[in-house]
């Protein structure tokens, strides 16, 4: 699964392709420091009033803020809202 991943992604980065069009990985969009969008994420791991965290295939996303809410979460896509600071991942061990 790993080299399929690789492939695709020398494939899209040969092809002057977006990275969005990569399945694998998470796309983040942060709006005016109160709202974050997180699309392609695994699940929620922490869940807190300061910290958020997610799982996606490249490690763990951590949002860092105050008063965060989890405004809309699908499958794949979750909305954050609050006074948001700073947006960070986690690298896997």
């Amino acid at each position: 699964m790993k080299r399929k991943r690789t492939v695709l992604h020398r494939i899209l980065h040969a092809a002057d392709l977006p990275q969005e069009l990569d399945a694998h990985r998470f796309y983040v969009q942060w709006y005016g420091g109160d709202e974050c969008v997180i699309e392609q994420h695994r699940g929620i791991l922490c869940f807190e009033d300061a910290v958020v965290r997610l799982s996606t295939d490249q490690g763990v996303l951590r949002i860092e803020g105050e008063t965060l809410a989890l405004d809309s979460l699908t499958d794949s896509c979750a909305k954050i809202t609050g006074n948001i600071i700073a947006v960070s991942i986690e690298a896997e061990s």
